[in-house]
C-alpha cells in the first residue's frame, strides 16, 4: 500500500536520514527503530506531508502521494508524541470528541474503553489519569474506526508490561482485519513486523 523510495529528509539544514526505502503491505507492520534524533518522527511527518522531503518518492497504492494526499489522509490514523487529549474532558468525553471525527457510535466508544481497561474511569477527568492511563485512552481512539494504515510514534512509551501486551494484542487484532501499522521505537518490540534501523541511513 505505502511505498517509500530513496527518501531523504532535511531538518534545519541538517540531513536527518537519506536513501531510505521500504514498503508497508496490507495487514502487515513496519517498525522504524532509531535513537533520539535519528529522524523517526520526521519520517512520519514527511509521509503525512507535514514537513517537506529533501528527495525521493512516496507512493500510496501505486500513485504518488502528492496526487492522492486527501484520499491517503482519510485512509490513515496518525498519533504522535502529543496524544491529542483534552485534560478538562472526562475519559468518555475525550472519545466522544473523537467520535465527531470518526463518526463512531456510543456503543463503539464504550467497547473501546472496555478493551483498554478504562471503562471504570469513564467519568474521571483526564487530568487525573496517570501517564500510562492517558496512553491507554489514546490507544482507545485506534478502535473507534478501522483505518487502512496507522502511523504511530512510539506506541509502547510510558506503558508497563501489561500495557505493552495490550498494545500488541490490539495491533494483532487490527492486522487480522487488514489494517497495517507503521510505528517507531527505540528498541525492537515483540510485534511481528519488518524492522528498519534508521540509524543506518544517517
Amino acid at each position: 500500500m505505502l511505498k517509500v523510495d530513496n527518501l531523504s529528509c532535511q531538518r534545519s539544514n541538517d540531513l536527518v536520514f537519506k536513501n531510505l526505502s521500504f514498503e508497508v503491505s496490507k495487514g502487515a507492520n513496519t517498525e522504524i527503530i532509531g535513537s533520539n534524533g535519528s529522524g523517526k518522527t520526521s519520517l512520519l511527518k514527511c509521509i503525512l506531508g507535514l514537513i517537506e522531503k529533501n528527495q525521493g518518492k512516496i507512493s500510496w497504492k501505486q500513485k504518488p502521494i502528492e496526487e492522492t494526499r486527501t484520499f491517503f489522509l482519510k485512509s490513515c490514523f496518525y498519533q504522535g508524541h502529543q496524544l491529542a487529549l483534552k485534560n478538562n474532558f472526562t475519559v468518555v468525553e475525550n472519545l466522544r470528541f473523537s467520535h465527531s471525527i470518526f463518526n463512531s457510535n456510543e456503543e463503539k466508544i464504550i467497547s473501546s474503553l472496555k478493551e483498554v481497561d478504562l471503562f471504570e474511569y469513564r467519568e474521571r477527568a483526564s487530568s487525573d489519569l496517570s501517564m500510562g492511563q492517558l496512553k491507554r485512552l489514546a490507544i482507545a481512539k485506534w478502535l473507534l474506526d478501522e483505518h487502512e494504515l496507522y502511523l504511530i510514534d512510539e506506541p509502547f512509551a510510558s506503558l508497563d508490561q501489561e500495557g505493552t501486551l495490550l498494545v500488541s494484542s490490539i495491533i494483532k487484532k487490527l492486522n487480522s482485519k487488514g489494517c497495517s501499522f507503521l510505528f517507531t521505537s527505540h528498541t525492537s518490540s515483540n510485534i511481528d513486523s519488518r524492522e528498519i534501523l534508521l540509524d543506518n541511513y544517517s
